[in-house]
């Protein structure tokens, strides 16, 4: 057998016996003395603020309300359709405190898509907030299962459905469940959270996180980065928190710490700024394109930034200039990159600020976690300064995909979780992102599938094949999708126009039907033979724009 070449962490080892759940890890553990009267979040929704105590006694009393008004029993799935704010950190607790699942869905995916993920994961409760309320209802209405899912609202009043927490919270002491025991059963086989990826190919898929999984990911960012891992910070955060990164970051990690965190529902540039100074925020964890707007344009001027020390950069690599130029701007704050991925929790490596002036780099592996890059060609590991794909081994990778055994084995081989990100190392075990050799699109941290997108475009009457990739676009500082498209030998006879009248067509025939992030921003182009290998297998590497452009992200 080839030999394998492990990496391992640097930073010092963490445990915790998986006889806990996360509601008895947050009521037993408190690593700064975190007083109960701290507020450690408020949302720009309603201004309402949680306080560090507060977030466990509501726990408690919402989820004896989800029991006792609702029926929620422990491993029934709940998904939440709702912006970030502090009734979704509520609520996602009660969940976890009455021993539920707690499932979030992007609320701007298309019925198609939320539909999609509830065939998955077959939620017994829905909690959902007026804006979306009838697209979820009409996924509902064409929901297969064996029960009807119960309804509640959150965040606004709707008609005729109970509203969170109002509605259902306990009023008194008495009212208030303990924290979920696992009554011998063991937290790694546990289902936590379900969480929507795309995996390395085709549709999305729900991934299973055990409580040990959320809880050991906490213990070690903690373990990690202390410096940035305690209750002395102050954020600002806009990442939604049905995403794995704002579950994870927010939902979880902050609340546990018992740092304060100011949650914005979206993204606004001039709202975001606004809050540094009112909060004087010391930690931002930011994407890509939200470093560029920092850079480019002319609100941030206008506020204050001085309290501001670190910015964490991840869901996509952050280019060495942009880097360079977000440095020259904030010089007196230390700008890192982390890297992560919905099957490990998320997180992976992380950055640390004594290593700022590897600027492109996605960090090290965090504690208890070690790695392989493997060549995917050969199967052979690779040693420093060469490329592979990173293979993750340890106790934040996931329990598998809802009902996809195939999948899962795909993903894993043996112990070790494969990526599908190629990376190289360099001497001081710094990770560097260089291309994907899974094909998903990144577009401002969310994934978009090829595969999905090419399957809509052959639906049109003028396309015969499709081939879609991604391609960087400088302005957004993100990846946008392209298409390429073969069209019906009948628009070719009619000439160039013809041609560009029907590619035209076929970008907003395709845009209306998908959701904002997935729209073709990169355009529809015409490539009448489409490059593929001896079985049919797109090669997207061999498009126009990636043969151009080259491996994106690469040193």
């Amino acid at each position: 057998m080839p030999t394998e070449i492990i990496v391992k962490s640097k930073f010092a080892p963490v445990s915790i016996p998986d006889d806990i759940s996360i509601p008895q890890f947050f009521t037993r553990y408190n690593p700064d003395n975190v007083p109960n009267d701290k507020v450690v979040h408020v949302d720009l929704i309603k201004g309402k603020e949680l306080t560090y105590g507060g977030v466990r006694e509501s726990a408690g009393r919402c989820a004896w309300g989800l029991k006792t008004h609702l029926g929620l029993q422990p491993g029934n799935v709940v998904c939440i359709l709702a912006q970030n704010s502090s009734d979704f950190v509520i609520l996602a607790h009660a969940i976890w405190w009455a021993g539920g699942v707690v499932s979030p869905i992007n609320p701007l995916l298309t019925t198609k898509d939320i539909l999609h993920c509830m065939t998955l994961v077959q939620p017994t409760h829905v909690a959902v907030s007026a804006a979306y309320y009838d697209k979820v209802q009409e996924a509902l209405s064409r929901l297969e299962g064996t029960h009807e899912p119960k309804v509640f609202s959150v965040l606004d009043r709707i008609d005729g459905v109970k509203k969170f927490p109002e509605d259902i919270q306990g009023t008194s002491p008495h009212e208030s469940l303990p924290p979920y025991d696992l009554t011998g059963k063991s937290s790694k086989t546990t289902v936590a959270s379900i969480i929507y990826s795309s995996g390395t190919t085709g549709a999305m898929k729900g991934v299973k996180i055990s409580h040990f999984n959320h809880i050991i990911n906490i213990l070690q960012g903690r373990s990690s980065v202390p410096v940035r891992q305690n209750s002395d910070q102050r954020i600002i955060f806009f990442a939604p928190y049905c995403h794995i990164y704002g579950l994870g970051t927010v939902v979880l990690g902050n609340m546990w710490l018992g740092n304060f965190t100011c949650g914005l529902p979206s993204f606004d540039l001039e709202t975001y700024c606004q809050q540094f100074g009112k909060y004087r925020a010391t930690l931002a964890y930011l994407v890509p394109p939200v470093v560029l707007l920092l850079v480019t344009s002319n609100i941030p001027r206008k506020y204050d930034f001085s309290a501001l020390e670190c910015m964490i950069i991840a869901a996509a690599p952050l280019k060495k200039a942009l880097q360079a130029r977000v440095k020259s701007i904030f010089p007196t704050t230390k700008i890192t990159q982390g890297y992560g991925l919905s099957e490990c929790s998320p997180s992976v490596l992380m950055q640390h600020e004594t290593d700022e002036s590897h600027i492109g780099t996605c960090g090290r592996l965090l504690s208890t976690t070690e790695a392989r890059l493997v060549d995917p060609n050969t199967g052979a590991d690779v040693d420093i300064n060469t490329e592979g794909e990173l293979w993750v081994r340890g106790p934040q990778t996931m329990m598998g995909y809802v009902g996809d055994t195939k999948a899962t084995n795909d993903t894993f081989c043996g112990e070790w979780l494969r990526t599908g990100d190629i990376m190289l190392r360099d001497a001081n075990d710094n990770f560097w992102v260089t291309d994907r050799l899974k094909e998903m699109i990144k577009y401002k941290g969310l994934q978009i599938a090829p595969s999905e997108l090419e399957d809509l475009l052959v639906q049109h009457e003028n396309v015969v094949d499709a081939a879609v990739c991604a391609v960087y676009d400088d302005e957004e500082a993100t990846e946008v999708p392209m298409a390429y498209v073969s069209l019906r030998e009948e628009v070719m006879q009619k000439g160039a126009k013809e041609v560009e009248r029907v590619l035209g067509e076929v970008r907003t025939w395709h845009d209306a039907q998908v959701a904002g992030y997935k729209k073709l921003r990169g355009g529809v182009l015409h490539l009448q033979v489409l490059p593929k290998n001896p079985s049919g297998k797109i090669l997207r590497r061999e498009l126009p724009a990636k043969k151009k452009e080259g491996r994106l992200g690469s040193l």
